[in-house]
């Protein structure tokens, strides 16, 4: 963010809206009297309660609804990104985060996401402080928390003893393979930039099929352009495009004999300008439904789905 600065990363563990209250208001209204910055993206119940018990100091915090702005990880991390250097573009020196995860089923895929803002934000000036809702959430959630958590926050902040550092929970914590069912509708080999735009045009014709909007048909070229033009640049043996058709959703696999990815966090990461490589699988993080990769019997497969909206 081009500032010397150092992420604060706390899980808060609450089980009713008085204690969601009493610890989050506080939190924010210390913030507010230093000058900094504050976004609260909690439930709708939650954001009632907040600005309740903030008084007129509401109208100072951006409330976001978490429902629609947790969907996909790598588009929540480039909204947080964008977020951050607004604050500070306008003169906050901090920004404080209340950040509530919608886990929904994929407990996985947001465990992942808590992992990586470790590394993602690490030099932010920023206070996130993630809820997690004890009454609502699994148990399996909730003890992750101190896996993806350095403090996790109850009656006090306390560090957390079962925390990993990002790259070790990613790669502990594989990212689920999308599943597919029966035979691929295309399956091509391939082997040039040639057979690259010879895929592009095979799944623009799939996708206008199936219905999808023009724009959303655009962006599902372009992961699979991204994904297959990595695979020749970096991948190795044999590479395939294969395509499923599921309940009006694509489902896209590339593979190839090479080492797949060292850098896990590489899809979450925000590139520089100057990035070349890992450019092309941060894109298509943003732009795909789900996104896993994974190394088996030495083929390196990157499965992605698209959705027509």
């Amino acid at each position: 963010m081009g500032q010397a600065a150092e992420l604060t990363h706390d899980a808060f563990l609450y089980g009713s809206d008085e204690e969601f209250v009493s610890t989050m208001t506080p939190l924010l209204q210390d913030g507010l009297e230093q000058g900094h910055a504050a976004i609260a993206a909690v439930t709708r119940h939650n954001i009632g309660l907040l600005r309740e018990s903030l008084g007129r100091q509401r109208d100072l915090v951006t409330f976001i609804d978490r429902d629609d702005w947790y969907r996909r990880p790598a588009t929540t991390v480039a909204g947080w990104e964008r977020l951050l250097a607004q604050a500070l573009a306008r003169g906050h020196s901090h920004v404080h985060i209340i950040g509530e995860v919608a886990f929904g089923e994929r407990h996985t895929t947001w465990t992942r996401y808590e992992a990586a803002l470790n590394d993602v934000f690490a030099g932010s000036p920023a206070w996130i402080t993630c809820p997690y809702d004890m009454r609502a959430l699994p148990h399996s959630v909730i003890a992750d928390a101190g896996r993806t958590h350095p403090v996790v926050l109850g009656r006090q902040r306390s560090p957390s003893h079962s925390y990993q550092r990002p790259e070790e929970l990613l790669r502990a914590m594989s990212e689920p393979m999308p599943p597919v069912i029966g035979e691929p509708v295309v399956a091509a080999e391939l082997t040039s930039a040639a057979s690259v735009a010879a895929a592009r045009g095979l799944l623009r014709n799939l996708a206008v099929r199936q219905g999808f909007p023009a724009e959303r048909v655009e962006e599902a070229v372009m992961v699979v352009s991204e994904i297959a033009g990595n695979s020749l640049r970096h991948g190795a043996g044999e590479r395939w495009l294969r395509v499923w058709v599921t309940g009006g959703s694509v489902v896209c696999e590339v593979t190839d004999e090479g080492d797949g990815v060292d850098d896990l966090l590489v899809s979450y990461r925000p590139p520089s300008p100057t990035a070349d490589g890992s450019r092309g699988l941060w894109l298509a993080n943003q732009l795909s439904d789900a996104l896993a990769i994974a190394r088996e019997a030495d083929i390196t497969r990157v499965r992605f789905v698209i959705h027509p909206q």
